[in-house]
């Protein structure tokens, strides 16, 4: 496919002008100077499907999407719809509205383990409720995390602003290290109130791991948290627990949930999230159970089932990371693809990352935005097309190293 003239000089005149008015840390996860340092446009002007259009007029094939909330497409058609009509009837309210007993109905239904729902926004509020649940349940302080779980205090130990005294209520564990696991309860006997534990990281769980993290946890008197935040509706609707089978004491749900509405919610264990202990928690926001989430997430619930979408993402992932490994092996080019088809991490060599970035460069220059690091999202607009397109993309980028 012919390389059109590209230029993201706009994006590089907006930056000038974001750092020097916008707070830095409120959203450091999108890099916005190291990617515009790539060679990666950092302003987007509006999306659409699965493409996304930068200030600059160039337009994407988005393998992000929104870091994981985009499942069914940008715009929507049938979330749009039913989120205009709740728009229409209100955003909020002073008390119950009647799609949250419907919509955690319907999650109940449809995720193992799933006994009681809980709503909120964001999925750090999500990952934190559950953190003070368990606390509150088991009358302990301490938490084990492994993985990604939000911005708040309890899940960032160390950071500049976060409390020492917060920091070393925190303990950490490597992923896929049941041993390293057992002693860290061990060694904190009878303190630990949970375990949050990010279900899929790099190429995904060991066999057996994420049961043990379970059995481990509750030996130890702990409850387990699986954050299937960026897993949830896409290996499955329950995340890996349905689809590894491991039922965990309480589970986080954001991103995908919502189609890119900001809700997010946990589901657990009646004995756990309906105890006396935590019937009095104060997790309390103005916006938590919002209509339009929810609505959207009835919507995303409804469509998923209807286009078999769990399956389908399953289809296009193995399908992208199969021959995009196949080429690049072919090329002796140490990028990779890892992990599970919904949702697959990009790798490559420390020695290789110039040739790698420069063929992802390529990419960008052709229409398909793979982003380095952080996992791949596929969503149900893309196309069995859009996939073998953006294959040989790279078979041609690649080509381009050489001339």
């Amino acid at each position: 496919m012919p390389v059109k003239s590209y230029s993201i000089a706009e994006s590089k005149a907006l930056m000038d002008r974001y750092e020097a008015v916008l707070v830095r840390g409120y959203a450091p996860h999108k890099n916005l100077s190291g990617m515009l340092q790539k060679g990666y446009p950092v302003f987007i002007d509006r999306a659409e499907g699965a493409r996304f259009w930068d200030v600059d007029g160039n337009g994407y094939l988005d393998y992000l999407m929104g870091f994981g909330p985009i499942v069914l497409g940008y715009d929507d058609p049938a979330v749009c719809e039913a989120v205009r009509e709740q728009m229409a009837r209100g955003t909020v309210y002073n008390t119950a509205h009647p799609r949250e007993l419907k919509v955690a109905e319907l999650l109940v239904d449809a995720i193992p383990g799933a006994e009681m729902v809980g709503f909120f926004i964001g999925g750090s509020a999500a990952t934190s409720s559950a953190v003070r649940l368990s606390r509150a349940y088991t009358g302990r302080e301490k938490v084990i995390r492994c993985g990604y779980h939000g911005w708040h205090d309890w899940a960032r130990p160390g950071d500049v602003g976060v409390p020492e005294q917060v920091g070393a209520l925190t303990l950490s564990v490597p992923y896929g290290d049941l041993d390293a696991l057992e002693e860290c309860l061990k060694a904190h006997d009878n303190q630990v109130a949970c375990l949050v534990m990010e279900t899929i990281q790099e190429a995904g769980p060991p066999e057996g791991f994420l049961q043990g993290c379970v059995d481990l946890a509750h030996a130890s008197g702990a409850l387990c948290v699986f954050d299937e935040t960026k897993v949830g509706f896409r290996v499955a609707f329950g995340g890996a627990g349905e689809y590894y089978g491991v039922t965990p004491d309480i589970a986080t749900f954001g991103k995908a949930c919502c189609n890119g509405y900001p809700g997010s919610l946990i589901v657990g264990r009646k004995e756990v999230l309906g105890a006396e202990a935590c019937r009095s928690v104060w997790m309390t926001a103005t916006a938590h159970g919002d209509p339009l989430s929810l609505t959207a997430t009835e919507t995303v619930m409804g469509e998923l089932k209807r286009r078999d979408g769990i399956a389908y993402q399953w289809k296009i992932g193995n399908r992208l990371m199969e021959g995009v490994n196949a080429v690049c092996e072919e090329a002796g080019l140490s990028y990779h693809l890892v992990g599970v088809g919904p949702m697959p991490r990009p790798q490559m060599d420390e020695g290789d990352q110039d040739r790698c970035m420069d063929m992802l460069r390529g990419c960008l220059a052709r229409g398909f935005y793979l982003h380095p690091t952080h996992p791949m999202f596929l969503s149900l607009a893309h196309t069995e097309e859009d996939i073998e397109q953006t294959i040989e993309a790279i078979r041609e980028s690649i080509a381009d190293l050489d001339d």
